[in-house]
C-alpha cells in the first residue's frame, strides 16, 4: 500500500502474466496487524503474497521469511530497497545481514529505489550525516547480499552506487495510472462544465493543457511557471489551463489556491483534487503538456512523470538541476526524452500512449538471464 508496493505488485504480476512464476514478500508491512497470505490476480492466474507486520520483531518476521523461501525454492530473490521502509529514519543498521538470512542460498537481485540522503551540494549538514550512515548501510548490504544483478531508475544512482564499486544498470520507471481502454472527449466537460464551452469545438485550439498529478513539492515555484507559460503561450496566441489532479499535499494546496488568484481571460486552473484512476488517466489523454514539480535528475524516479509518458504527453520541468560534487551535469539527464527543461514546448507533439510495462518486465528477465 505504497509506492514501491505497487511497483513491486505491477511488475510481478506482469512477469507472471508471462509465464514467470512468481510470489510477494512484504517484509515490513505497516498496514496490517498479523502475517497475512493474500493473492494478487494476474492475467493467468494469481501471484501469492505474504505480508509480515511491521510491528513485529526482525527474529519473527525472518523465521517466516526464510520458511516461506524454503516453500518455495525460488530461483531468483528480488529485492525492492528503500530504506526508509525499514526504519522511519532510514538507518536501518544490520539489515544486509538480516536479508542474507532470507536470501543467501539463492541468486539475487537489488532494485535501488532509493539511495542515500545529502547527496547534493545544497543539502544540510544534518542530511549529509544521515547520508554518509545510509551510504554505508548500502555498501554492507551490497557485501552481504553480493547481488548477481543491481537495478536503479536514474542515472544519478548510477553514477553513485558506482562509487561503492559496483555497476548497477538502468531499469526504466513504468507508470502508476493504467491506460484507459476508450478516450472519453468529452471528460473534461463533465468535468468542469461551468468553463468546457471555453473549450468547445475549434475553441479547444486555442488553448494549451496543462496537467499536474500528484503531489506538488513546496519547492516547486508555481508563479515562475505560470509567467514561463504564459509568456510562451502569448507567442504561440494560446491560452493556459493548469489541471491539477491528485493529493496535492498542504503546501501544494496553498500553492494552486495563489495560482487561482491570477485568473483571467488567458489563465485558469481547475483543481480535481483526488480521483479515480480512469479519471486520471482520462485527464492525461485530455492533456497537451505533463508538469513536473521535481528537480529534472529526479524526473526517471518519479511514477506521476512515467504515467504521463506513457500516455503520450511531453513533459515540462521547471525546477533547475541541483549540482552534486563529481557528477557533471550531462550525466544527470542521460535518456531524458520527451522532457523539456526550458519551455520550448511550441514544437512538442504527444505521442500514441503506450504501457511502459511489457518493456520493463522484458528488459528485467533479460538482465537476470544474462547474468
Amino acid at each position: 500500500m505504497d509506492g514501491v508496493g505497487d511497483y513491486t505488485r505491477m511488475l510481478a504480476t506482469e512477469l507472471h502474466a508471462h509465464g514467470q512464476q512468481c510470489w510477494l514478500l512484504a517484509l515490513s508491512d505497516h498496514h496490517v496487524k498479523k502475517p497475512t497470505e493474500c493473492e494478487f490476480p494476474a492475467a493467468n492466474g494469481a501471484v501469492p503474497a505474504l505480508r509480515l507486520p511491521a510491528r513485529h520483531g526482525w527474529p519473527e518476521r525472518l523465521r517466516a521469511a526464510i520458511k516461506f523461501c524454503k516453500t518455495i525454492e525460488p530461483d531468483w530473490v528480488s529485492w525492492q530497497i528503500v530504506l526508509y521502509g525499514f526504519d522511519r529514519r532510514g538507518l536501518s543498521f544490520g539489515l544486509g545481514r538480516r536479508l542474507r538470512e532470507i536470501s543467501g542460498h539463492y541468486k539475487t537481485e537489488i532494485m535501488f529505489h532509493e539511495i542515500w540522503i545529502g547527496i547534493s551540494d545544497q543539502c544540510s549538514l544534518k542530511n549529509r550525516i544521515v547520508g554518509r550512515a545510509q551510504r554505508l548501510i548500502i555498501r554492507d548490504l551490497l557485501k552481504k547480499l553480493r547481488p548477481r544483478v543491481v537495478h536503479t531508475h536514474t542515472p544519478l544512482y548510477q553514477h553513485l552506487i558506482a562509487t561503492l564499486g559496483c555497476r548497477a544498470r538502468i531499469l526504466p520507471l513504468f507508470g502508476n495510472i493504467p491506460l484507459a481502454a476508450n478516450d472519453q472527449a468529452d471528460w473534461l466537460k463533465k468535468k468542469w462544465p461551468e468553463g468546457a464551452a471555453q473549450l468547445a469545438g475549434t475553441n479547444r485550439k486555442k488553448w494549451w493543457i496543462f496537467v499536474l498529478f500528484g503531489s506538488i513539492h513546496p519547492e516547486w515555484d508555481g508563479e515562475d511557471f505560470r509567467q514561463r507559460a504564459l509568456e510562451a503561450a502569448r507567442k504561440a496566441g494560446k491560452k493556459c489551463l493548469l489541471i491539477a489532479i491528485g493529493r496535492a499535499g498542504g503546501p501544494g494546496m496553498r500553492m494552486l489556491r495563489a495560482l487561482q488568484q491570477h485568473e483571467g481571460n488567458s489563465w485558469r486552473v481547475l483543481n480535481l483534487g483526488q480521483q479515480s484512476e480512469e479519471d486520471i488517466s482520462q485527464c492525461l489523454l485530455t492533456a497537451d503538456f505533463g508538469v513536473s514539480a521535481a528537480p529534472p535528475e529526479m524526473v526517471f524516479k518519479s511514477g506521476t512523470v512515467a504515467a504521463m509518458i506513457e500516455h503520450g504527453l511531453p513533459v515540462v520541468v521547471t525546477r533547475p538541476a541541483f549540482s552534486y560534487r563529481h557528477c557533471s551535469p550531462e550525466v544527470l539527464l542521460i535518456g531524458m526524452t520527451n522532457v523539456v527543461r526550458h519551455f520550448d514546448v511550441a514544437t512538442l507533439k504527444k505521442t500514441l500512449p503506450r504501457s511502459l510495462l511489457p518493456f520493463v518486465a522484458a528488459q528485467f528477465v533479460t538482465d537476470l538471464e544474462r547474468s
